[in-house]
């Protein structure tokens, strides 16, 4: 076999430059080289000194880990962007795969002291589902069923969905993670109107084999909301099952635009990476320094035309939540009545 190409040696030293400012400051780069990439401390000196040259699969794995895109340093044209996508299929099992990606993403930006998330929500931020066990079953089976069209699923109610240990394990790391970053949400009107249409749907269809269990999904998504607008009206995060908050700081709009599609602004001091969603509930990412510049600025215009109802705008924040507890009461009412 021949020798495998490495990348040429001036894009290494940019590479290694934007290598340098792209992790926190206390992680040991060539300890963290040395772990990746499976070489020795000596050996991952050489290549951050450049006295060595990075093969193009040492590139990819180092990006891949560090959330760095390649286009970066080798650039394919002004209107080119690279990104990251999750790779689905109809197997039950390739939803850890998303799991994973998301538990990874949100471990990598709480290693920054400044981490933040900044969601523009279409529908319900995915991050919460994970708080309600019963809620979480329901989303991950509507995902899989109804979206993945997963065989295992068809003709499965509700009730007999198993969701296996080691996604309720992923789904509590993910929580975890997201409940110490600071927040800013961007929600509309519209925002639940997803949900609610959905577990509609499944009620429509057949789905629930039961009343009780369907109405249990309601109950969580009703207490979602809660723990949302206690959020918003202290400004800080909160352990809902405990009742507790923590010393995270929360921040929440409401949006007279319609919003379009769930974006993700994950952003630490300068470093920034962008999650667009697709095909309902999965997500594409870029590190593109020009797309998340765009991103970013479009985040800021709907926030600068939207209405701060956190710790301030009493009366807009009542309103806001009264509606969104109104729908939740007519989806009660139209389960227990059908």
């Amino acid at each position: 076999m021949g020798q495998e190409v490495s990348i040429n040696r001036d894009y290494q030293m940019q590479f290694m430059e934007l290598l340098r400012n792209s992790v926190p400051a206390y992680v040991k780069l060539a300890e963290e080289l040395s772990q990746l990439l499976n070489i020795s401390a000596d050996s991952a000196y050489r290549r951050i000194r450049c006295e060595t040259d990075l093969s193009i699969t040492e590139t990819v794995a180092i990006c891949q880990h560090f959330n760095i895109a390649l286009d970066k340093i080798l650039p394919v044209g002004n209107d080119a962007v690279t990104f990251r996508i999750n790779r689905f299929d109809t197997h039950w099992n390739s939803f850890e795969n998303y799991l994973d990606r998301l538990a990874d993403d949100l471990e990598y930006i709480t290693r920054f002291e400044n981490g933040q998330v900044f969601y523009a929500a279409e529908d319900l931020p995915v991050f919460y589902n994970f708080y309600f066990p019963l809620l979480a079953r329901f989303k991950m089976a509507y995902w899989m069923k109804s979206i993945q069209n997963v065989p295992e699923l068809q003709g499965v109610k509700i009730e007999d969905v198993e969701v296996p240990e080691v996604w309720r394990e992923k789904s509590r790391k993910i929580g975890e993670l997201f409940i110490k970053l600071k927040s800013t949400d961007l929600w509309h009107d519209d925002t639940i109107k997803s949900v609610i249409r959905q577990i509609s749907f499944y009620w429509e269809a057949g789905f629930f084999s039961n009343r009780e269990t369907a109405l249990a999904v309601v109950d969580e998504l009703e207490q979602l909301i809660d723990m949302i607008s206690k959020q918003a009206e202290t400004g800080k995060k909160m352990v809902y099952s405990k009742g507790q908050f923590v010393n995270t700081d929360y921040v929440m709009y409401c949006s007279d635009l319609m919003i379009g599609n769930n974006c993700v602004v994950l952003k630490a001091g300068d470093k920034v990476s962008t999650y667009l969603g697709y095909n309902t509930f999965n997500f594409m990412t870029t590190a593109s320094d020009v797309f998340n510049k765009q991103a970013e600025d479009w985040m800021q215009n709907l926030i600068s035309k939207s209405t701060l109802i956190s710790q301030v705008g009493e009366k807009a924040r009542n309103q806001f939540f009264k509606s969104n507890f109104l729908q939740i009461a007519q989806l009660r009412a139209f389960i227990e009545q059908s």
